[in-house]
């Protein structure tokens, strides 16, 4: 499942990439196109999935683990977002 959030990332920052470049969009619009399409709401949905019944417990483990590649995701971004979009001069 990790690999399935890992590639969602790749697919976020290959998008805002695209759309930054396609909309010519400042490095600051497109750094937040980056992080607001690298980023989902799984801490909303977690206490939801605490509430399942104990047979879907594992839903509640999947949101855990989206978070923490989220999480990771986000601080590569910071190191990559000025390289791959750096402000003008």
């Amino acid at each position: 499942v990790a690999g399935v959030f890992v590639l969602f990332l790749l697919g976020a920052l290959g998008l805002a990439l695209g759309l930054t470049r396609g909309l010519r969009l400042e490095a600051g619009s497109g750094r937040t196109v980056l992080f607001s399409l690298g980023t989902r709401n799984s801490f909303v949905v977690l206490p939801l999935a605490l509430a399942l019944p104990a047979e879907w417990a594992v839903a509640a483990l999947v949101i855990v683990l989206q978070s923490l590649v989220e999480l990771l995701g986000m601080l590569v971004f910071l190191r990559l977002a000025p390289r791959l979009l750096p402000a003008a001069r």
